[in-house]
């Protein structure tokens, strides 16, 4: 197949299996596992899932210390290790019988997950593909919007098979005599270079204080971004019904969202590089203000909801992209590693704060207090996006590239 010919391109199909099978295993199956999982444990549904959100503290906080061994080794053996370390956490939760053999399974997850998962594979093709490391990685994103309609079905039939402890065992098998050997020996190795400081390739071209504002920038849109997109996209469902809205209309449009996200992350992949990813941010963050006023103006008439389920769903879609290419805009693929990995603690904080805060906010104080602060949210990622904007132009008014 021509497709595969190029280094680029396997690595990419590789990546993307892998990812599919890591977060299906350590973070998706729990969707339906959940249920019958909290019945054998002796643990309440809310419990249960706590597990997630402990994973992805964890996962925060291992991720900048993660920088020095992409440095040190290249993204390529770090993927390895967590593949490594995953297997046997999935034994451990295979083989819990109670909430402390559970959360240990859950705090081993974010540390693997932290090696193993998106941020160590875009690392890789960044190493990998150097200047064309924006269009590998919206390759590979692409393919990762698949995941849920993976997983979700693999893991239903495996649960009635097997049971979820069958399914936990099965799932670490996976990723120790899948991944783990796809990783070592598919993926091509890459040469580690030393990290330039700026875009421009040479150290020191851009003035420190700008190299850690727009480190600031960058951070402070993806975290209020993720903070609306994973708050809202797990707690969809309840805020639609908040609207009295028919159960089964609920259901239906909360699922078409991941349909959106996808059409809006291929049209960006079909893009080419006509845009990087400061534009796809920009016009994601100024379209997520406007679906979520839309909601709040219909009243959650199905027109309202139908709008909101577009934009948000093209938002969010475009947003993650732009989450994934937007230190390119300013930095070296060899600063890309440092970048991404520091860029991991406040995005995997915003992603486990968020479905507990908005499921309280929605179920205390009602769907416009919900809808209130993720306005407030959206803006703070307008705001971050426009000065990056400016930031971007002045480098290259002074004739630095960007």
């Amino acid at each position: 197949m021509p497709f595969l010919r190029s280094p680029v391109s396997r690595s990419v199909l590789i990546l993307s299996i892998t990812q599919i099978i890591g977060w299906g295993a350590l973070f998706m199956a729990i969707s339906v596992t959940g249920e019958v999982m909290a019945a054998d444990l002796g643990l309440n549904r809310a419990t249960i899932f706590l597990g997630p959100t402990l994973m992805l503290v964890v996962m925060a906080v291992c991720s900048p210390s993660i920088a020095g061994f992409y440095q040190r080794y290249g993204a390529r053996l770090v993927l390895a290790a967590g593949s490594l370390l995953a297997a046997p956490g999935l034994w451990i939760l295979s083989v819990s019988g109670g909430p402390i053999g559970y959360f240990i399974a859950w705090a081993i997850f974010g540390m693997a997950g932290a090696a193993c998962l998106t941020t160590s594979a875009h690392v890789f093709l960044a190493e990998l593909a150097g200047e064309g490391a924006r269009q590998a990685i919206g390759a590979q994103m692409l393919f990762m919007a698949l995941a849920p309609s993976l997983s979700w079905p693999a893991t239903d039939i495996l649960e009635a098979q097997f049971g979820w402890r069958g399914v936990s065992l099965i799932y670490g098998c996976l990723l120790l005599l899948v991944c783990l050997p796809l990783h070592l020996f598919a993926l091509p190795k890459t040469t580690i270079v030393e990290s330039a400081g700026e875009k421009s390739g040479s150290a020191g071209a851009t003035p420190h204080g700008d190299h850690r504002r727009i480190v600031a920038l960058i951070t402070a849109a993806i975290a209020l971004n993720g903070f609306i997109t994973w708050g809202f996209q797990l707690v969809v469902i309840d805020l639609f019904r908040s609207f009295d809205v028919a159960d089964y209309l609920a259901v239906g449009f909360g699922s078409a969202i991941g349909v959106v996200q996808m059409s809006a992350r291929l049209f960006d992949f079909l893009g080419g590089n006509r845009w990087n990813g400061l534009a796809t941010g920009l016009v994601a963050a100024l379209i997520m203000p406007l679906c979520l006023i839309i909601l709040v103006i219909g009243r959650g008439t199905e027109w309202s909801i139908l709008l909101f389920l577009l934009l948000y769903g093209l938002s969010s879609g475009a947003m993650s992209v732009s989450r994934a290419t937007l230190p390119l805009v300013f930095f070296t693929p060899a600063d890309y590693a440092g970048v991404a990995a520091r860029l991991g603690l406040p995005l995997n904080l915003a992603f486990a704060a968020a479905p507990p805060f908005f499921t309280y906010v929605l179920s205390t104080y009602g769907n416009r207090a919900a809808l209130a602060v993720a306005f407030v949210s959206s803006l703070g990622t307008l705001l971050s996006m426009l000065a990056l904007q400016r930031l971007a132009k002045s480098q290259e008014a002074s004739g630095l590239p960007v």
